[in-house]
């Protein structure tokens, strides 16, 4: 699955042939053909495996016995790391899961990713409703504080693979992005007017 993953993230699905994958993994398209029986069922499957490292982040971020701030620290940083280091090509391919499928393959695709993503925003948003209901952050709605905090993230490490200079290390990217959610960015506590 590697090789395929490196092919769907720098060529994209539609560019990216079985053919292609069996000789960058030395194997014949028959054994490719023996495990998956389509190109979108192996696409299918690198996408689960994704997502699944993914959600994994997030249930191990909401198990610790910490605030929502420390939380979602350990979920950027892990997703960060993985992303930056040793699944630079991962990305992608999830980006480019709905944008790159033919017509009758982008529903069924669409269809999971949402509901993926959907699965991992609600194991995010319990963190901030418990902190909520704790009275360490403010009541506001937390799917929307929890879609900010992905899109920065995602953001980030977009403009991060695509060489947009970030001179800070990864623990310190996370920190702004954490400090812009919970303190926001203006200088003073007051509201800017």
């Amino acid at each position: 699955m590697e090789s395929a993953i490196r092919l769907f993230g720098s060529k994209g699905y539609k560019n990216t042939t079985i053919e292609e994958i069996a000789e960058e993994a030395q194997f014949s398209k028959g054994a490719i053909y023996s495990y998956f029986e389509s190109k979108k069922h192996l696409f299918d499957e690198i996408l689960k495996s994704l997502f699944d490292k993914v959600e994994s982040f997030a249930i191990e971020a909401k198990n610790i016995k910490s605030d929502a701030r420390e939380k979602l620290k350990v979920y950027a940083l892990n997703t960060m790391n993985y992303f930056l280091n040793e699944g630079k090509y991962s990305f992608h391919v999830m980006m480019q899961a709905i944008m790159q499928m033919e017509a009758e393959e982008k529903e069924t695709t669409r269809a999971y990713v949402m509901e993926r993503l959907h699965q991992i925003s609600k194991i995010l948003t319990d963190i901030i409703k418990t902190d909520i209901k704790n009275g360490k952050v403010k009541n506001i709605d937390p799917n929307l504080i929890i879609m900010a905090f992905n899109g920065m993230l995602r953001d980030v490490i977009y403009g991060c693979l695509h060489g947009n200079t970030v001179n800070l290390e990864t623990d310190e990217i996370v920190e702004m992005i954490l400090e812009i959610i919970f303190e926001g960015i203006s200088k003073t506590k007051d509201k800017a007017k």
